[in-house]
């Protein structure tokens, strides 16, 4: 069983990275999205003062708190601080912040808060992904073309099996959605569609075979 950190950390989040000032980010709705999707009872807080405020401060600075609680085989709960900053990461003076400051900053918040359970924390060391991640794209990438490269071996042995070329692929087609299986890129589809084929045979299904003779079992 993986635990919510390994889950998490191997989570490609490359296509949702964005960039500002020449520095990658992962938009706080996409970070709370990946996680929903995996624990669909986390949930977060902002950590409040004790007079009911969203927002910290020494009378200098400002800052903000969030808590994050995800529950796997038990729940973790872990906060994290982020200082009011601008677009350009730079701590804004007491008296210049404003709401909007402060909202920006929340969500930033989340999302550092989040990488502690594993979500993008390569991000805050400069990289897209960790190395989890890299490998599991790796081994999914490698499972894709395995599956893609089997359906197709499969398909040719149906035709040289005397099954009709055509109306083999256009049955893929509609079991899978496309008539070549390398353009095919759901490994479900492709699972779907050998286990759909492999046992077709012309003795059964004679409305996939061609007016050559079929080879008597």
């Amino acid at each position: 069983m993986k635990t919510i950190f390994q889950t998490l950390s191997e989570i490609d989040i490359s296509d949702k990275i964005k960039q500002k000032l020449k520095m990658d980010y992962l938009p706080w709705s996409s970070a709370w999205a990946f996680v929903k999707s995996k624990y669909p009872t986390a949930s977060y807080e902002i950590v409040r003062t004790p007079e009911g405020c969203i927002y910290w401060t020494d009378g200098k600075t400002c800052w903000v708190e969030t808590k994050v609680t995800i529950t796997g085989d038990e729940p973790e709960t872990h906060s994290e601080i982020l200082p009011v900053m601008d677009n350009k990461n730079q701590s804004i003076p007491a008296d210049k912040v404003t709401m909007s400051d402060v909202n920006k900053s929340i969500k930033r918040c989340l999302v550092k808060n989040l990488a502690l359970f594993g979500l993008g924390l390569s991000l805050w060391n400069g990289e897209e992904l960790s190395d989890n991640a890299k490998q599991k794209k790796d081994e999914d990438e490698e499972n894709l073309r395995s599956k893609q490269q089997a359906l197709m071996e499969l398909l040719k042995k149906k035709v040289g099996e005397n099954f009709d070329k055509n109306k083999l692929f256009d049955h893929l087609q509609k079991i899978a959605g496309s008539k070549n299986p390398n353009n095919i890129k759901d490994i479900e589809k492709l699972e779907k569609a050998i286990a759909d084929i492999t046992p077709l045979n012309l003795k059964d299904d004679p409305e996939f075979g061609t007016d050559a003779p079929t080879k008597e079992e």
